[in-house]
């Protein structure tokens, strides 16, 4: 049987790219910009508050090996322009929404994954502990808390999110310096693919 991966806030499916054209793997995209992002294969354009609201998750077949989330970071980016830095400087206070990442975790909740892997920027280290601790692990730019096997990425892997920044202009600007890079994706393919006492 093939071993089902659920990449969630799947964007351009950075995050899934490893196992997306694996015959061992399963791949579910789950993205709610459909007019962006409908030519990204095997996407289910929905919103995942919606999913948990209305039971949708039970669409994804049982059981999930792998369920991935990268919440859209703009909430907890310390980027000059992003919402946090801004009502700083104006000296208003602000919080995240954190209902994304609480959406996430009931997807988590439900689905019950054998791995699962939750992605963001630095900033977001700090709104974050009080749902799932400190980070399990940094690699590069990418901040990850996750149940897996270390992630091994090559000793020599490099990655800058602003060498993937776009002109302002193009609306997939965020996600492309989002964009989980396919070194990454196969460690952590490599990481839940690896026997464990769990196997015996």
């Amino acid at each position: 049987m093939r071993k089902q991966m659920v990449d969630a806030f799947s964007g351009l499916g950075g995050a899934s790219s490893a196992f997306i054209d694996d015959p061992e793997w399963n791949v579910v995209r789950i993205e709610n910009n459909w007019d962006l992002l409908g030519e990204v294969p095997r996407t289910w354009f929905a919103d995942i508050k919606k999913i948990i609201e209305n039971g949708h998750w039970l669409n994804i077949k049982q059981p999930v090996e792998l369920l991935w989330g990268s919440p859209p970071c703009r909430e907890f980016s310390q980027g000059f322009n992003a919402p946090g830095p801004v009502a700083k400087r104006a000296g208003v206070d602000f919080k995240p929404d954190m209902s994304l990442l609480e959406a996430w975790l009931d997807l988590r909740h439900k689905l019950q994954p054998t791995y699962w892997v939750l992605e963001n920027v630095a900033g977001a280290i700090k709104p974050f502990e009080p749902y799932v601790g400190k980070p399990t692990q940094i690699i590069g730019p990418f901040v990850l808390w996750h149940n897996l096997p270390e992630i091994l990425v090559p000793r020599d892997f490099q990655h800058r999110k602003q060498d993937h920044d776009k002109w302002s202009t193009d609306p997939l600007r965020s996600n492309h310096k989002a964009l989980i890079p396919l070194e990454l994706s196969e460690a952590v393919k490599q990481s839940a693919n690896m026997r464990t006492l769990r196997d015996f």
